[in-house]
Order: structure tokens, then C-alpha cells, then sequence
């Protein structure tokens, strides 16, 4: 199982801290670049953050390492130190959280693994070859310089993919790609990439939505939801 969030407020902390625990009592925290096959009796997750938000240094990471959790950070390489200025396709807000500086990103480069989110945060299937690519190898390259070590991981921003991006992710240099379909997915392309779903977490989750999440519980996830809309809608219609 592979979870993903983006920031964490200075209210959300405690919230987050119960999720960890949760997520130690069920499962073995593995490394979001785990190389060794994983046994087949085990349930195993790994947590990841996407945009490399200044929450993550401050209030996620000191959370994972009081519990030995080790995390991953997808960083908008061309956007370090700034507030996020992507356009926003969900119907929660857009964050005024800035992402991390070149300073704070080498700072936590041997405490968390950190990856790729392209240079600029753009829907890639938008882009033309020439530029989806640029996104993905220049992001790259940008990461690798700052932190002098390899960059292998990649995070496709809104989770927007197809099997050529995939292609070109590996072209451009990636082994493991994580997108934010709640499953494992794995290319038909014959591409070098290993695809890997996620699920999207927020610390306010209830805490059986997060038990479900963090179980892969995806046939009861549709049932959770509508649950928590129905007591959410009458609650504020009171």
C-alpha cells in the first residue's frame, strides 16, 4: 500500500502523529524504492508526500523518524521556495504552503528519499513530446545537481499519465513512477519503469477511512465516503 499526501498543518500534526501509529500497528513501513521482492504474507506500506511542501521537513518528517517510518518527497524542482501557482483540479483549495528551498531540500536529502514532480507542475498529456519530456529530464538533472545524488523516483503531477509518458519516464532516466490510481498499475509499453498506484490521504481522514485506506480496502473506500458526505451534508445543515 502506498499512500500519499501533500501538507500537513500545524493543527493536523496530532492528527497526523494517530495515523502513524495506526500505520505501525497494521502494516511494516518499507522504502518507497524497495528493490528486494516483498513476502507474500506480509502487508506492507510505504509513505510519500507530493510537492515538496515546508510541512514536510517541519511537522511530517520529525513524526516518521520518532517512529522509524521512512518517507518519500516528490519536489517541483523549478519551483523551490515559492507558494504553489499550478492550476488546481480538485475542489479542495489550493495551498498557500510554500514549497521547500534548495537549502531545505539538501538539508533533508539523507533523511527522506526525494524524487522528481517535474520542473513546472504541468498536466504532462497536455504537453507536447518535446516538452513532457523536457519537464521530466530537466527536473531531473535540476535534483541530482542540488543534492549530488541519483534522482529515480518520479510522481506525475494530478496523477496524469498515459503508457508514452511512461515511456519517456524511463527514457528520462526513472525506475519507479508513482501515479495516484488506487491500485497497482504496470505499463504495457515494455517500458523499464515500474508503475506504482497510490491512495490519497489527508490527516483529517476518519479514522476508519484511514484504517480502510491503509488495509487496501478499495470495495468498502465507495461505501466510507458516501458515509462521511451524508453525515458531513447534515451536520452543516444543522
Amino acid at each position: 500500500m502506498v499512500l500519499y499526501y501533500h501538507g500537513i498543518s500545524p493543527q493536523q500534526r496530532a492528527q497526523f502523529a494517530r495515523q502513524m501509529d495506526v500505520l505501525l500497528h497494521h502494516t511494516v513501513p518499507i522504502r518507497a524504492d524497495f528493490a528486494t521482492p516483498l513476502p507474500k504474507n506480509g502487508r506492507f506500506a510505504c509513505v510519500t508526500f507530493d510537492d515538496g511542501l515546508v510541512s514536510f521537513a517541519e511537522r511530517a518528517l520529525p513524526e516518521l523518524e520518532k517512529r522509524g517510518i521512512p518517507a518519500a518527497i516528490f519536489a517541483v524542482s523549478g519551483k523551490l521556495g515559492q507558494e504553489p501557482d499550478w492550476a488546481n483540479y480538485s475542489d479542495e483549495p489550493l495551498t498557500t504552503e510554500r514549497t521547500m528551498t534548495s537549502s531545505q531540500l539538501r538539508e533533508i536529502a539523507d533523511r527522506a528519499l526525494i524524487g522528481s514532480h517535474t520542473t513546472t507542475h504541468p498536466m504532462l498529456t497536455k504537453l507536447s513530446e518535446t516538452e513532457a519530456a523536457r519537464e521530466l529530464e530537466e527536473s531531473r538533472k535540476a535534483l541530482e545537481g542540488l543534492l549530488n545524488k541519483n534522482v529515480t523516483l518520479f510522481s506525475f503531477p494530478y496523477g496524469d499519465f498515459n503508457d508514452a509518458l511512461i515511456k519517456w519516464s524511463s527514457a528520462a532516466g526513472y525506475k519507479r513512477v508513482f501515479t495516484t490510481l488506487p491500485f497497482a498499475f504496470e505499463s504495457e509499453s515494455g517500458a523499464e519503469a515500474s508503475v506504482v498506484g497510490r491512495i490519497s490521504v489527508e490527516p483529517t481522514d476518519w479514522p476508519l477511512e484511514f484504517r480502510l485506506k491503509v488495509l487496501g480496502a478499495y470495495q468498502w473506500l465507495p461505501i466510507a465516503f458516501a458515509v462521511k458526505r451524508n453525515i458531513q451534508f447534515l451536520f452543516n445543515k444543522n
